[in-house]
């Protein structure tokens, strides 16, 4: 399965597909400042690095204090299998870290939160839901 990542959009960069830019921004992220890029193989498609899979997935949120331990947070958690979102609220980052559902949501949350305990997080809970994934991608390319 091909691997994408969400990365700052560069000046020059061609705007995501509406369909593509409308899935970044229900991921949380503004699509005119990310794009999407390969982070893996030749047969990678851009547009859906920070998607989420389909499947029933546990979104656990946290909010910070500061921004710096927000990003913390992420670089802390984040993999292959987790994918994350974060937004500004008032005067604290919620950060949410969407995962693949456990057997047991109550526990996985409770180690998660241990995770980022130290660098300030507030538990703002978890939220267990199911995801549906289509989406049809047309490769085109520019001449330079």
């Amino acid at each position: 399965m091909a691997k994408f990542k969400l990365v700052p959009r560069k000046q020059g960069d061609p705007p995501l597909d509406p369909v593509m830019a409308e899935a970044v921004r229900k991921a949380g992220f503004d699509p005119e400042k990310f794009g999407l890029a390969a982070s893996s193989g030749d047969e990678a498609v851009p547009e859906l690095s920070a998607l989420p899979t389909s499947g029933v997935h546990v979104r656990h949120s946290f909010r910070f204090a500061t921004l710096n331990g927000a990003f913390a947070a992420i670089e802390r958690v984040i993999d292959d299998d987790v994918t994350s979102s974060i937004a500004k609220r008032a005067d604290k980052y919620v950060v949410t870290f969407d995962a693949a559902a456990d057997a047991d949501d109550r526990a996985a949350h409770a180690k998660l939160a241990g995770r980022v305990a130290d660098l300030g997080a507030e538990d703002a809970g978890y939220l267990r839901e199911t995801v549906g994934v289509s989406a049809t991608v047309t490769r085109t390319s520019r001449a330079t």
